[in-house]
């Protein structure tokens, strides 16, 4: 398995895993929030493939290409603006945040599914292109370990958390 390959098995198991924690959750347990500053899964299930597919679509050899949500209209469909990823909305922006579930589904697997033909396209040296001359540290590998990977299995574990206090069991 050469990194390319490791980088899509490891976004199709943690996509996997954000599917399989929300499927069987009911409205109310998807909006729970904890405190009125916290966020509920339904923010976070948008904000991480929303995040992909900002990073992605900016980082990779397919660069400078329209995010999945610009290209297929997602923003309309949530009926939201064209850009922003959540980060950095107010407490009652997040309360306000209501989508319906299959939609938030269908976006994730639409992300997932664009993300993984752009790793298709892309080789292992792709991996160390610097993003910026003056810090050739900043690769597209590091941004996807980081703002992807990292920042995805870090989200998905808020998820388990907010089940948790809801008195869901962690899956086996």
């Amino acid at each position: 398995m050469n990194a390319i390959q490791f980088i899509q098995s490891t976004l199709f198991e943690l996509n996997r895993s954000f599917v399989a924690e929300v499927e069987p959750l009911t409205t109310e347990q998807m909006l729970f929030r904890p405190t009125p500053e916290a966020n509920s899964i339904s923010f976070l299930l948008w904000h991480f493939p929303k995040v992909e597919d900002n990073t992605f679509h900016r980082v990779s050899t397919i660069g400078g290409t329209p995010t999945v949500w610009e290209r297929d209209g997602w923003y309309e469909r949530f009926g939201m603006e064209e850009s922003g990823s959540g980060s950095g909305f107010t407490p009652d922006q997040v309360a306000a945040f209501k989508p319906d579930k299959a939609l938030m589904l269908n976006y994730v697997e639409s992300v997932r599914q664009s993300v993984n033909d752009g790793l298709s396209m892309m080789t292992d040296d792709d991996l160390d292109r610097p993003l910026n001359p003056d810090n050739p540290r900043l690769t597209v590998g590091r941004q996807i370990q980081s703002i992807v990977v990292g920042h995805g299995f870090f989200h998905l574990g808020e998820i388990r958390f907010l089940k948790g206090l809801q008195g869901m069991p962690f899956p086996r």
